[in-house]
């Protein structure tokens, strides 16, 4: 089927049904309450620019670039740890593993390929002019942040559509129907509907990444709102999470990625963006390295829980999802890691390096670089 005939398909008809003289910066979210504290500014118009996209001035909503989602995508597919590296201080043993971990320049070639091919399918579906046109897409997550680790197997990605054009009125009361209509644009024999507190469309490609599509509505003034798991609306600020982020400096988010390897050994238990803001809540300004940090972390979780909330202050404790039976399992390991970290950052201070690595390779596991 081609690009015209799915647009026709997906939006036979007309969705304008705007009073006369309504301006699209009136539309309004009027049953969602919007926080005063996180709405944006009154200079953010329609037309201003938004923190949220890269603004490539060669990529224009009049001038889009053409071409369906197609894969695979060519290119190096990331893969585990490599073998223990040796090391002679605790703090190189740190930056080896964390180079071990964090994206390298081939795995962000594969995820910008991965967006730039879905909005060039999404601004050909999603022209200006249409019903429901196209604002910008752009990556988030903790790709987006820079805590993702590797390897890389699913990219975040979030599609913006203008709330103009009576857009708003006519998907609003069942969210559900958004995502129907962009799912069946993009082509729905390749999409599947995903999603714990939000709703999304993982497009699955021969090879990993796939990519997780998360449809929203943008507003001048209130922010974003995406579906939830039962036709309505969530609020969220992914442009604030990454400022966030990156405001909170490169030791905070090298803890949060070495946290990611920590809890990748014991099951993936803790979500992404819960451990981002439970390893921020506990580090952002005190000036630890990473170490202490992380011995900071385990300390706090063992004493006092997995609580943490949204750090863009739009959502509740972000543990919840965890079930006793999650917690019971985690128990004894983060009881084991803040013991040995406590050990490990006490030898450090007194110049017993070995001693060191070899307590903390005892937290993240034999893949932990060597002392030597």
């Amino acid at each position: 089927m081609s690009v015209e005939t799915q647009r026709e398909a997906a939006f036979a008809g007309t969705l304008d049904g705007s009073l006369p003289g309504q301006r699209a910066s009136e539309v309004t979210y009027d049953h969602l309450i919007i926080p005063p504290h996180w709405r944006r500014s009154e200079e953010s118009g329609p037309g201003a620019h938004n923190p949220l996209f890269a603004g490539d001035p060669a990529v224009s909503p009049l001038n889009p670039p053409t071409g369906p989602i197609t894969g695979p995508i060519t290119g190096p597919i990331t893969g585990g740890m490599t073998s223990p590296l040796l090391v002679g201080t605790t703090a190189r043993a740190f930056a080896k593993l964390d180079d071990l971990i964090r994206l390298n320049a081939d795995d962000r070639a594969v995820i910008d390929a991965r967006r730039n091919d879905a909005e060039q399918a999404l601004r050909t579906i999603f022209p200006p002019r249409c019903a429901l046109p196209l604002v910008g897409v752009a990556t988030i997550g903790s790709a987006g942040r820079d805590t993702m680790i590797r390897p890389v197997d699913e990219v975040d990605i979030i599609v913006v559509f203008s709330a103009a054009n009576s857009a708003w009125k006519r998907f609003r009361w069942d969210s559900r129907d958004l995502l129907l209509r962009v799912r069946n644009a993009i082509g729905g024999d390749r999409i599947q509907m995903i999603g714990s507190r939000g709703q999304a469309m993982r497009v699955v490609y021969n090879c990993a990444p796939d990519v997780h599509l998360v449809p929203a509505f943008d507003h001048p003034r209130a922010g974003y709102v995406m579906p939830d798991c039962v036709g309505g609306w969530l609020p969220t600020r992914p442009e604030r999470h990454a400022s966030w982020m990156a405001d909170a400096g490169p030791r905070v988010a090298s803890a949060v990625r070495l946290l990611k390897a920590w809890n990748r050994v014991y099951g993936s238990r803790l979500r992404s963006f819960h451990l981002e803001a439970l390893a921020g809540k506990i580090l952002i300004n005190r000036g630890l390295n990473t170490r202490q940090g992380l011995a900071a972390v385990f300390r706090h979780i063992e004493s006092r829980g997995f609580a943490a909330y949204d750090p863009a202050e739009v959502g509740g404790d972000l543990s919840t999802y965890l079930q006793p039976q999650d917690v019971d399992a985690l128990r004894e390991p983060v009881a084991f890691a803040r013991a040995r970290a406590d050990e490990a950052v006490e030898a450090e201070q007194v110049g017993r390096h070995e001693e060191a690595v070899n307590l903390w390779r005892l937290i993240f596991g034999p893949e932990f670089p060597t002392f030597g």
